[in-house]
């Protein structure tokens, strides 16, 4: 349904008022609520629950203990249920591995790296070809684009016409 009477030409019933449109207004009320002890303030800043301490004298300090030996730090150790993993191996059970009779796994055998060439010059250099060209110019078989229109010349003008095709201009004062 189109927009009747949008640049507000036509006048409505009462002064003021466009035809075919409708004011719409209300009215509210806010109540704030009031934080912290006199003066309210209208917003919470949890600045005003306790007293600012800028240094922690003796009394102020609880330590949390942890473990059965009362330590003043959580080190993860006990109770985590991390007893049963090694930190460190016991060097009575370090066995060196072989690796294709060496000690040190260099990945260059049976890796089925035998056949990769390792340095540009082992390369032999071929030309590749894009629809018959030595360099893609993407501009033939990309997603239909000989469709499209690459220069202004290509390109049929026509003159735009607005207000149901009387006017060469929009003016926006009439029907759009």
């Amino acid at each position: 349904m189109p927009v009747q009477n949008p640049g507000f030409e036509t006048a409505g019933d009462e002064p003021g008022q466009a035809a075919h449109w409708t004011i719409l207004s209300f009215a509210s009320l806010e109540r704030f609520a009031g934080f912290g002890p006199k003066p309210h303030q209208a917003f919470e800043d949890f600045d005003r629950w306790t007293e600012f301490l800028d240094e922690l004298g003796q009394s102020n300090i609880a330590i949390a203990f942890f473990d059965p030996l009362a330590e003043g730090f959580e080190d993860f150790e006990d109770a985590w249920q991390n007893d049963f993993y090694l930190y460190e191996l016991p060097t009575g059970h370090v066995i060196t591995a072989p690796f294709s009779g060496g000690a040190v796994e260099d990945m260059e055998r049976n890796w089925a790296n035998d056949t990769w060439l390792n340095n540009w010059d082992e390369v032999t250099s071929v030309i590749g070809f894009f629809d018959g060209e030595p360099a893609e110019d993407y501009e033939e078989q990309w997603k239909d684009n000989e469709l499209y229109a690459w220069e202004w010349t290509d390109v049929t003008a026509a003159r735009a016409w607005f207000d149901g095709g009387t006017d060469g201009f929009e003016n926006f004062e009439n029907n759009w």
